[in-house]
């Protein structure tokens, strides 16, 4: 059966929604490339306050699995919102999206442990945006798998819309690194800019999501 006619309203969706994907993909490569990957593979120590610096190699073990777990969500996050995936083969779906939800589960809870290894003045504010930041991102991933479980698809894409947005916040907060100003907040002003980021990832998925109900009246 052949489908039907795209309107010029939907090819507009459509694009709007490719332009969003393409700049996210953007985003996210130049954060692997400019943070993380010269992060993981210095040799240098990573310096927490003037008087004790901490090895990145101490804590590879948590640093790794941290990296692959958001890694791996970041890449198989869009992968859930293909429609096509899913009407041609919803049991790839379903797999990739339990491997989405272990990935959540082990790179949130990793990074509050890694949160916890820093020794620095304003070490407790840091951790409390961590903190926010990663139950936020296991709740909402939460929701999203149990609403799928319980056949609730609707609530499932908007907890999945949710949830992803805040695994992008891992590419939010970095993104802004190459810029001088952004560097010199310091370190009071990067939790305060992590719990901020990670408020805005909640709020903005749902006011996309409940825009028609917020500006037009019903009949």
């Amino acid at each position: 059966m052949p489908s039907p006619p795209t309107t010029p309203s939907r090819y507009r969706i459509n694009r709007l929604k490719l332009l969003l994907w393409v700049a996210m993909g953007a985003m996210t490569l130049s954060v692997i490339f400019y943070s993380e990957l010269p992060f993981v593979f210095s040799k240098l120590p990573y310096p927490h306050n003037n008087n004790e610096q901490l090895q990145i190699h101490s804590i590879l073990f948590l640093i790794i699995p941290h990296i692959i777990g958001g890694t791996l969500a970041l890449l198989l996050g869009p992968l859930q919102f293909s429609g096509r995936l899913r009407r041609h083969n919803l049991r790839l779906h379903r797999i990739l999206g339990r491997v989405y939800v272990y990935s959540v589960f082990i790179a949130a809870p990793l990074g509050i442990a890694l949160s916890l290894a820093g020794h620095f003045p304003q070490r407790k504010l840091f951790i409390l945006a961590i903190c926010v930041q990663s139950s936020t991102w296991i709740l909402t991933t939460a929701a999203a798998f149990l609403t799928a479980r319980n056949r609730h698809i609707q609530q499932h894409r908007e907890w999945m819309i949710r949830s992803y947005a805040v695994t992008f916040t891992f590419v939010c907060t970095r993104i802004l690194q190459p810029i001088p100003a952004w560097n010199r907040i310091g370190r009071t002003g990067l939790p305060m800019a992590i719990i901020l980021i990670t408020f805005m990832a909640i709020l903005v998925p749902d006011l996309a999501l409940h825009w028609r109900e917020l500006t037009r009246r019903r009949d």
